[in-house]
């Protein structure tokens, strides 16, 4: 399970509840930034309307992406509530027991795609 693992979430934001949704993600964003030393970047991205949103974070190994998904999984819940996850797509080498996880949260939401494209070169 060697190499970063990349992750991108796209979400369709609710209309009329951008600040909630906007104090959610900071506070996700400072949360896991604290507790996850080997975190590579985590990032946010918003389009022009604030109707979706684009989540890119990275880790240097499965074990650091295990430890964000477990250091974020209230809010993760919390925040699936709030939005609609469009997809999920993973690069690199998650660990089967992050992609069994992934899984979970997409059937017991809105039953969005989960990609994982393993690392080919570069």
């Amino acid at each position: 399970m060697a190499g970063n693992v990349t992750f991108v979430g796209t979400y369709a934001l609710p209309e009329g509840r951008f600040e909630e949704w906007d104090a959610a993600v900071r506070d996700m964003v400072d949360v896991v930034k604290a507790n996850v030393p080997r975190l590579v970047s985590f990032d946010v991205y918003v389009n022009e309307e604030r109707s979706e949103a684009t989540s890119i974070y990275v880790h240097p190994d499965a074990e650091s992406f295990a430890e964000h998904m477990r250091v974020a999984a209230t809010r993760v819940d919390a925040g699936a509530q709030m939005v609609s996850v469009v997809r999920i797509d993973v690069y690199g080498d998650p660990g089967e027991q992050n992609i069994a996880r992934l899984h979970q949260v997409s059937e017991a939401s809105n039953h969005f795609p989960v990609s994982v494209k393993p690392h080919y070169y570069g």
